[in-house]
């Protein structure tokens, strides 16, 4: 199903955080938010979060890394399945299937045994990721899931994201400072400033960017064909 949304608005104390905002979220998509610090995208995500998480199957993966868990590896992505059943089930053949399967996707094997607290920032961000994709959810709700990844492993969340897209027909609503990671994986980008969606479009191009960042881009093509931004 498409998240509609319609007419959000988000104040905290006196300071409007979003201002009338509306968009049609579109299934089967990796649609990319876009915009400068304190514009309104981490407040916009968990409004679709709270509005849809009872409609639809989501899993929502946010930025912080939590610490003071007190539980290995295996046992948090474990967690993701527990919204199938009663909490204190034990985890069925299915269950596991599906947590060795996350574990595995996100290169963790190795680390399954290891306490969660003792794990690296990067490390714990895979292991949010395992647990929301060993949910089996439709929609993954991602605030800037590779903030704390190296070049490699932040390539290999997003490849994830992608294969899972093409392949299972998820749907992707994720968070992203990163332009030229965005132009490579995004469907739809939704660029917002000042608490409004400014602009909806499919692709990026640095006269958009200037007016949402107020600052001057430029933009190369790779021999490949692929466009790659930079501030001027």
């Amino acid at each position: 199903m498409n998240l509609d949304v319609k007419n959000i608005n988000v104040s905290f104390g006196d300071t409007k955080v979003l201002k009338d905002v509306s968009h049609t979220f579109k299934e089967g998509k990796i649609t990319i938010i876009l915009g400068p610090n304190g514009c309104g995208k981490t407040t916009l995500i968990k409004s679709v979060v709270k509005m849809f998480a009872k409609q639809c199957d989501m899993s929502y993966i946010p930025q912080e890394i939590y610490g003071n868990i007190g539980l290995n590896v295996s046992d948090l992505v474990a967690l993701g399945r527990y919204n199938e059943k009663k909490f204190f089930n034990s985890e069925n053949e299915e269950d596991l299937k599906h947590i060795e399967s996350a574990l595995k996707l996100m290169q963790l094997d190795d680390k399954k045994g290891q306490l969660y607290d003792t794990l690296s920032g990067g490390e714990k961000q895979r292991c949010m990721a395992a647990r929301a994709i060993c949910q089996d959810a439709s929609w993954f709700i991602m605030d800037e899931p590779a903030s704390n990844l190296d070049i490699v492993h932040s390539k290999y969340i997003l490849d994830t994201a992608r294969d899972l897209v093409k392949n299972e027909g998820k749907s992707f609503i994720i968070v992203m400072h990163d332009l030229n990671a965005a132009s490579t994986y995004g469907d739809e980008f939704i660029l917002m400033k000042e608490g409004q969606i400014v602009k909806v479009c499919s692709e990026l191009e640095p006269e958009l960017l200037q007016d949402v960042f107020e600052t001057k881009f430029g933009c190369v093509k790779t021999p490949s064909g692929k466009d790659v931004f930079y501030t001027e």
